[in-house]
């Protein structure tokens, strides 16, 4: 599946999302300073990306992400996570943006998360990569 961008009014790409070939994770990039409103569109695509096709695993990369996204852990912990497992996703591997606001923000979403689903945050991609491996073949 090709790769779905989404951008902002100034056309700035601020969401990537892509299947890879065997269906074994949905790779996700979020790119500069994110609001609510961007998370929300964000989240909605890759759930339509699920209900298109169910994957019991992403790979959600903040590695490009600009500051804090604690306005949106609610949605992602509350609506987002939920709806995700209900269409199959098991596996949640997070790749921390550099700096604190990121591990704040993600520590926020994961004590607001009472969804079972399996997640775990990661310095880099690669360890994330193998883990959703590990997790995914096991």
């Amino acid at each position: 599946m090709d790769k779905m961008e989404l951008k902002k009014p100034n056309g700035d790409v601020y969401f990537e999302a892509w299947r890879l070939s065997d269906n074994s994770c949905i790779k996700v990039n979020w790119i500069g300073i994110q609001s609510l409103e961007t998370v929300v569109m964000g989240g909605n695509l890759v759930l339509t990306m699920l209900r298109e096709k169910s994957c019991p695993a992403i790979l959600n990369s903040n590695r490009e992400l600009i500051g804090p996204w604690e306005s949106s852990a609610n949605y992602m912990a509350q609506k987002w996570a939920p709806s995700a497992k209900r269409l199959g996703l098991q596996y949640f591997a997070h790749v921390l943006s550099p700096g604190i606001f990121g591990r704040r923000s993600f520590d926020l979403f994961l004590q607001l998360l009472t969804t079972p689903l399996t997640v775990k945050s990661f310095e880099d991609e690669e360890t994330a990569d193998a883990w959703l491996f590990l997790h995914h073949s096991s």
